[in-house]
């Protein structure tokens, strides 16, 4: 007689799927939540999740794990990736490969599923219903519902975390109470504020857990360390360097300081900054920040392998610079900002293992599908290269295959989206109207959601293009000068020390003008912050240490003092297989940080010298004496180059067509080295690199 095969958790979607329900933008969806009936339930159903043992698989503790730490445990029995199964250890996500969306896919559905079906424990065992055509309504709402998307790049969000994830407790609706009329707002602590694992009720230091569950702090190469062990709930710029446990343990939340950084870019103000009436507009146009730009130029992409990942897919003699942007790209950055600079403060979505258990990080992975299911639309028919690749397992993700089926996902399998049941409004087919007119339509929702190059340049507010014509006609005839930089990245940090750690998390900033070092408080360290008026970009690589002793408490980024024996890493330490592979493989990633719009800004801005216009004959003595940038460490300690000795970073002008109709969106071809910009120069491309692209 066969062995029984044990069950496992299967994952579909919401049923039925027949009519899919509309996955909205948050601060849409969570408009007047305190008579909002989805949000009284997600916020219960969240709550619950919270509530259930972190022993259990379908604990919010579990389900987070899944994408890191705690790394030691066997996700629903799940075999480990296929990178890992020598280390035995269980770090699921797959990043820097060309099924990282598809990859999280299933992980946002599972998600979603879950707190759908918690809603129904909400209503029929939590809640008390005194009038049944009101718990009917209750019962439609959550049929309705599904998990909305945090959209961090449109126009009018400025950058800004929605309100609902700030305070601390929040009022929400209650059902109709014994006579009929509704029942004031219940107070509740608010879920998405922060994540806290709990036993019997308790917080407890994620360290302290039973050493299947523990979580360990990341050791850093520099001898720092993040300090997940010894947190309890999840921080947002919360964990400050220098500080004890007891100010950061159970979760701090600074969300006013995400939008900042979102925002960071200074150069993207009004172009004559000297001019009192042209105050109000340079405090609006901070808002209109450039991650709409790279959305811009990444939905331009027109093959699966550049728009997906990082992972440098181009061989040298086919290159495509403008093809450096890349969703992953776009992500990492994110990780970034809404998790801290490490001079301010850190928080768990900064960093690999510990970003899932942010509650901000579903919402914020719910927008890459949407962005991922933007561009499958816009980019009809194109897929996977690698048919092998496009059947790879996404494990440990299982669920109804294409053949029925139940068995681990493959990218095939996941992607049509709608058959979880689940679509944006975006995307909808309006009555009527035809897959040519779809994809215009989305078309102008981008132009005109999403801050971009060509909206700058049209605009001509620095009076550089006009030729005596409108700028309609202008642009019409001409092609416009477009600059890049596109750089060149390994994931993994070259170690001080036998004791240290490749896969240190680090940032790569760029600036129009050296910039300046932040003293730390003992005025001894230099630190470097990307909150600079001479700031035009980062690159955010979003990686995994994957070596290392990483239960250690200290406190957040504290130096560790060290006796002259390098300590043995212990054996039990969750590696990062995936990081670990690619490093032995070689594997590089890759990135763009548009320039056009700060030179602009530089040319128009009468008080900055060396610039006049945006001619490649002004433009490439300028960038020779001013583009810098330095690699920096999540901390802000600066990074020597010599640990990053695979960086090479590229400047390269380019032509770019911008239309005045919404429907069009710009393209970017034909570009050019200007290898002296970057020739000798700390990991800067030298001639010959540009060569082997030539």
């Amino acid at each position: 007689m066969s062995e029984e095969r044990p069950s496992h958790v299967v994952i579909q979607g919401i049923l039925p799927k027949e009519a899919p329900g509309i996955r909205r933008e948050f601060s849409d969806w969570a408009k007047d939540h305190e008579n909002n009936i989805q949000v009284s339930l997600f916020i219960r159903a969240l709550q619950k999740f919270y509530d259930i043992p972190y022993t259990e698989t379908l604990s919010y503790f579990q389900v987070a794990g899944i994408h890191g730490y705690p790394g030691n445990l066997k996700w629903d029995g799940a075999v480990a990736p296929p990178h890992d199964r020598d280390a035995r250890h269980y770090i699921y996500c797959t990043h820097n490969h060309f099924n990282f969306p598809t990859w999280h896919r299933p992980y946002m559905v599972l998600f979603e599923e879950t707190l759908w079906k918690l809603m129904g424990e909400v209503i029929e065992k939590d809640l008390e219903f005194h009038d049944d055509a009101d718990k009917k309504l209750w019962l439609e709402e959550r049929n309705k519902w599904r998990l909305p998307y945090w959209d961090w790049a449109l126009n009018s969000a400025q950058g800004k975390v929605p309100d609902l994830f700030v305070p601390y407790s929040i009022n929400i609706r209650q059902p109709v109470g014994k006579g009929g009329s509704q029942q004031e707002s219940e107070n509740v602590p608010n879920p998405l504020a922060r994540f806290q694992v709990k036993e019997n009720g308790v917080p407890i230091k994620m360290g302290k857990l039973p050493k299947k569950y523990r979580v360990d702090s990341v050791p850093l190469g520099d001898g720092s360390y993040l300090p997940w062990a010894e947190c309890s709930g999840t921080s947002r710029w919360g964990i400050k360097p220098h500080t004890q446990p007891d100010e950061w343990t159970e979760g701090v939340n600074k969300t006013e300081m995400i939008a900042p950084a979102i925002n960071n870019h200074e150069w993207y103000f009004s172009p004559d900054r000297r001019k009192p009436e042209d105050r109000k507009k340079r405090e609006e146009a901070i808002f209109k920040h450039p991650v709409g730009d790279l959305l811009h130029r990444l939905f331009k992409i027109d093959n699966w392998e550049d728009f997906s990942s990082t992972r440098v897919n181009q061989a040298p003699s086919d290159i495509d610079w403008e093809k450096w942007v890349s969703l992953e790209y776009v992500h990492n950055n994110l990780h970034g900002f809404i998790g801290g600079d490490g001079v301010e403060g850190i928080g768990h979505m900064q960093n690999v293992p510990s970003a899932a258990f942010d509650p901000i990080f579903y919402m914020h992975h719910c927008n890459i599908d949407r962005i991922t299911a933007m561009w499958q639309t816009l980019h009809e028919g194109v897929w996977f290269e690698n048919d092998v690749l496009a059947e790879r397992e996404l494990y440990p993700f299982r669920g109804p295959k294409l053949d029925g089926e139940i068995d681990y996902f493959t990218s095939n399998d996941v992607r049509d989206w709608t058959r979880f049941g689940y679509q944006y409004e975006i995307l909808e087919l309006r009555d009527g109207e035809t897959e040519v007119g779809r994809k215009r339509r989305i078309n102008e929702f981008i132009d005109k959601s999403y801050f971009s190059t060509a909206q700058v340049l049209l605009k001509d507010e620095g009076h550089l293009f006009h030729d005596g014509s409108d700028i309609e006609s202008f642009a019409a005839r001409n092609d416009f000068e477009d600059y890049i930089i596109d750089v060149i990245y390994d994931r993994q940090v070259i170690p001080l020390t036998f004791y240290a750690l490749n896969g240190d998390p680090y940032m790569v900033h760029f600036f129009l003008g050296a910039p300046v070092p932040q003293p730390e408080s003992n005025g001894v360290t230099a630190k470097i912050t990307f909150k600079s008026p001479k700031h035009v970009g980062m690159v955010y690589n979003f990686s995994t240490p994957w070596l290392g002793n990483g239960n250690n408490t200290e406190s957040a980024m504290s130096d560790v003092e060290s006796d002259g024996e390098e300590p043995e890493p212990e054996s039990d330490q969750p590696t990062c297989g995936n990081c670990v592979s690619q490093q032995a493989e070689n594997i590089l990633s890759n990135a763009m940080i548009p320039l056009t719009i700060p030179l602009y800004n530089a040319a128009a801005d009468k008080d900055i010298e060396g610039l006049e216009n945006i001619h490649p004959d002004q433009v490439r003595d300028f960038l020779a004496n001013e583009l810098t940038w330095v690699a920096v460490s999540t901390n802000g300690t600066i990074i020597p180059w010599e640990r990053l000795p695979k960086t090479k970073v590229f400047v390269l002008k380019g032509k770019a067509k911008h239309y005045t109709e919404n429907s069009k969106l710009s393209s970017y071809k034909e570009y050019d080295a200007l290898g002296h910009i970057t020739h000798n120069k700390p990991a800067g491309a030298s001639h010959a690199d540009y060569g082997q692209y030539a």
